[in-house]
């Protein structure tokens, strides 16, 4: 967790130095993201923090890169044994934009990444269409990720359906509530389901 955090701090002073000289008007930001998951069966849960050192830019093809760095406890019941693992997620993660109307837009957000686990450590990737509509200073987002591991089977591949709003305090600090809920893609049933706390700050 020590280590996470370090190369977070780190990845995000580089990226307030990196922004300012080179990268045309793009904004620094950090975001820290706090999960509760719960698998469907009841077979255990999870806790993770997650941190999202990033840049950006209100125009251009792209309207934000981040890095993505996560440690997961993870809590698992099976024939009455407890077993706990700590799990660690590393990615990159790009987002693009797109406006309909003043109000109503969304955004297509794609990952790739690297699961670091006990057991079974993989690659994986997501793509996600989201749906936005903003009355200032509130937001509401839906989105829907298509997660699928690169390797090792369908085990790790599903589909993710996120929902909650957000809170621009000011043009520095922002808040974000999400539920989550998860389905097998070869079995269609719920694998889990999570609640989400965001916070950013743009710089």
């Amino acid at each position: 967790m020590k280590k996470i955090i370090f190369a977070a701090m780190l990845a995000s002073i580089s990226a307030i130095a990196f922004a300012e000289v080179t990268l045309f008007g793009g904004q620094p930001q950090m975001v820290y993201e706090f999960e509760h998951e719960r698998a469907a069966n009841q077979g255990g849960h999870s806790n993770s923090m997650t941190l999202y050192p990033g840049i950006r830019w209100k125009e251009g093809w792209i309207n934000q890169a981040e890095l993505m760095l996560t440690h997961e406890h993870e809590t698992q019941h099976t024939n009455g044994d407890t077993e706990r693992t700590n799990n660690q997620t590393f990615a990159v993660r790009v987002k693009k934009n797109v406006h309909f109307t003043e109000n109503f837009g969304g955004f297509f957000r794609t990952l790739v990444g690297h699961k670091f686990k006990t057991e079974g450590a993989y690659n994986y990737g997501y793509v996600e269409p989201a749906l936005t509509y903003e009355m200032e200073p509130v937001s509401l987002y839906t989105g829907y990720r298509f997660v699928r591991a690169f390797e090792g089977g369908r085990a790790n591949d599903y589909n993710l359906w996120r929902i909650g709003p957000g809170w621009d305090i000011n043009e520095h600090h922002e808040v974000e509530l999400r539920y989550a809920r998860a389905w097998d893609v070869v079995t269609h049933e719920k694998r889990s389901e999570s609640v989400e706390i965001e916070y950013t700050y743009h710089y």
